[in-house]
């Protein structure tokens, strides 16, 4: 999302301030191809946040947020977009926030409406405690974006039933140039970062319940996903089972297992848009996906694959497709639907928006 925004400014010969944690054009090339767009920004470095104790994270980005703060407030821009939940305040014409799930709004957060409180009692008081500190920090700092983009339905549906009336559903970018490579093989994949909301438990359970076909898993287990979920690759990939074949690669350096496989099965639970599925649609896959997930949005927006409610059903699903013999005109068919979610749809969009 973030490198397609600085690319659509950059088109519009913007000068593009890119503020950070991070900022490695190299990575991005390996993984995107998309390398030279980041070396043409400028980089204000943010520090990076990291819990130290996790039951008392919100105080901790309160006091991370007083250490952003001063880095951006000089900076004045002509438009703003965040693309990650993160602390600023800039000075700013436009400014519009994605959203990918409705807690990004309570993260440090860049608004200061009420928070999501819990129904225990006893902290009741320190969710108080922490909004009235929310307030008065945010009262004089904070400007309202100008526009909310939800990145699915159900996050448009909280942000609305929030009150944020300006806000809106806007796709994602996805690299859709995969197209599918013929004849399929009878394969169900799944693209993923080795994180626990991509419940890759399921993925396996449900492969073991079809010994009979081959499932893989193009996985990406960076160093920065093992220190935010300590332990959980390791004893995840212990129970890889038999016909289950697990390759720890980006994308971008084997597109061919993806093309070439049948069906597409997601597991997650993200209530934002899921990239890959969009890349496994250009890829001609069957895509499949549980209900109220972003991964559903695309599914019924695209009019391709399915929604099973539990794992008995997506196993009845999958075999029903295995037995089907697609042609390459169906398998193209379905490629060209993943046309809606282009990268040069979003960043018309993004250009769409600079120019109002």
């Amino acid at each position: 999302m973030c490198i397609y925004v600085c690319k659509a400014l950059q088109e519009l010969e913007y000068e593009v301030l890119l503020a950070s944690q991070t900022f490695q054009p190299s990575e991005f090339e390996r993984l995107y191809g998309m390398g030279d767009i980041m070396e043409n920004c400028t980089q204000l470095q943010i520090p990076k946040f990291k819990a130290v104790l996790p039951r008392l994270q919100s105080s901790q980005r309160l006091l991370y947020s007083l250490r952003v703060w001063p880095i951006l407030a000089g900076t004045s821009v002509d438009v703003a977009f965040s693309t990650q939940s993160s602390p600023f305040f800039v000075r700013s014409k436009s400014t519009f926030h994605f959203i990918y799930d409705i807690s990004n709004l309570f993260a440090y957060p860049p608004d200061a409406s009420p928070l999501i409180s819990s129904n225990n009692r006893l902290k009741k008081p320190y969710d108080a405690f922490q909004q009235k500190t929310r307030e008065v920090l945010w009262r004089k700092r904070f400007s309202p974006p100008s526009w909310f983009f939800a990145t699915g339905s159900k996050v448009l549906g909280d942000l609305r039933g929030k009150g944020y009336g300006n806000s809106s559903l806007l796709y994602p970018p996805a690299r859709t140039m995969y197209g599918p490579i013929l004849p399929k093989k009878r394969r169900v994949i799944q693209v993923a970062r080795i994180i626990p909301d991509k419940r890759l438990e399921m993925f396996f359970d449900i492969a073991k319940r079809l010994p009979e076909y081959e499932f893989l898993l193009l996985g990406r287990n960076s160093l920065l996903t093992q220190e935010e979920f300590p332990g959980y690759s390791k004893s995840l990939l212990e129970t890889v089972p038999d016909n289950v074949v697990y390759i720890e690669s980006p994308l971008r350096q084997r597109p061919e297992v993806l093309q070439e496989s049948k069906v597409y099965l997601y597991t997650g639970n993200e209530p934002g848009i899921v990239l890959s599925i969009i890349e496994a649609i250009a890829a001609g896959c069957v895509p499949l996906s549980p209900p109220r997930v972003g991964a559903a949005d695309i599914i019924d927006a695209s009019k391709a694959g399915y929604i099973y409610e539990n794992i008995e059903a997506a196993c009845r699903i999958i075999r029903t497709i295995m037995k089907t013999d697609y042609s390459d005109e169906t398998v193209n068919e379905i490629s060209k639907k993943a046309d809606l979610f282009s990268p040069e749809v979003f960043e018309r969009n993004i250009q769409g928006l600079v120019r109002q």
